[in-house]
């Protein structure tokens, strides 16, 4: 799966989790799982493609004019 399509699936299911009152208690509960999994998520995608790289794959692969 590409990054691109990955992101869209993460934002999909980011929408169909955000409550629509933010002040009920099943809510607070709701947005901090939510919060705890992107976490996760975010953690996961720096170990396996680390941020720091970018600026180097993008100085040896884009051909600049």
């Amino acid at each position: 799966m590409t990054v691109v399509a990955e992101l869209t699936q993460i934002i999909s299911l980011l929408e169909a989790e955000i409550p629509a009152s933010p002040r009920s208690p099943r809510n607070k509960k709701l947005a901090v799982k939510l919060e705890r999994k992107l976490a996760e998520y975010f953690d996961k995608l720096e170990k396996s493609f680390p941020y720091y790289l970018l600026g180097k794959l993008y100085s040896e692969y884009v051909e600049k004019e």
